[in-house]
């Protein structure tokens, strides 16, 4: 696959089959975000891929509870639009069935990696979009999520997922779609080229 193909080819994807992805290919997609570009070199990043059946529906428990406290920011972001309130508060809650998910965290909690968050979230965040590339490479779809961080149940997953490692920066699906999302439209003005 070309990279254009997979940058512009690749969606969010909030609705997965449910078939197991193999460990060779979670391996290979984790890989593809260490290779990722980083603040100094540090490698800043600790991933977690939770594929084991039991251990996914444990972060499904947290994501239901965060599904629920983020119920009425949600309404209220999308007070017109009840379909989306639901689908979103339904795909929070099971994470749209996906059989596998990485848990991304900074590596450490210490005063070095305080004093460079800024840049040692960015290099994890670079990481992860290699991951997704990586991932849709393969044929399998993903999906960012950061509501947990709003809803303060990232503290819960750190504690039962990366007890001793830093602070929770994302959480990515990955399964096989069940859905065939289009393309968001993109805004106008959100950049310009100086020659």
């Amino acid at each position: 696959m070309e990279l254009k193909e997979a940058i512009y080819g690749r969606r969010s994807v909030r609705k997965y089959d449910g078939r197991p992805i193999a460990e060779e290919d979670i391996r290979e997609i984790i890989e593809a975000g260490v290779m990722a570009p980083n603040a100094s070199n540090f490698q800043p990043w600790y991933f977690v891929a939770v594929a084991n059946p039991e251990k996914i529906q444990e972060v499904r428990d947290i994501m239901a509870q965060t599904a629920e406290i983020l119920s009425p920011s949600l309404t209220a972001r999308f007070e017109k639009y009840p379909q989306v309130i639901a689908e979103t508060k339904q795909f929070i809650r099971l994470m749209g069935n996906a059989p596998c998910c990485i848990l991304a965290f900074l590596l450490k909690d210490d005063e070095e990696y305080k004093r460079k968050e800024t840049e040692f979230i960015e290099s994890v965040a670079a990481a992860l979009e290699n991951m997704l590339l990586m991932a849709y490479s393969k044929g399998i779809s993903s999906c960012w999520l950061t509501g947990q961080m709003e809803a303060e149940m990232d503290g819960i997953l750190r504690e039962k997922f990366a007890p001793g490692k830093g602070k929770m920066i994302a959480l990515i699906t990955l399964g096989y779609s069940d859905q065939k999302p289009k393309a968001p439209r993109r805004r106008e003005g959100r950049y310009e080229i100086i020659l």
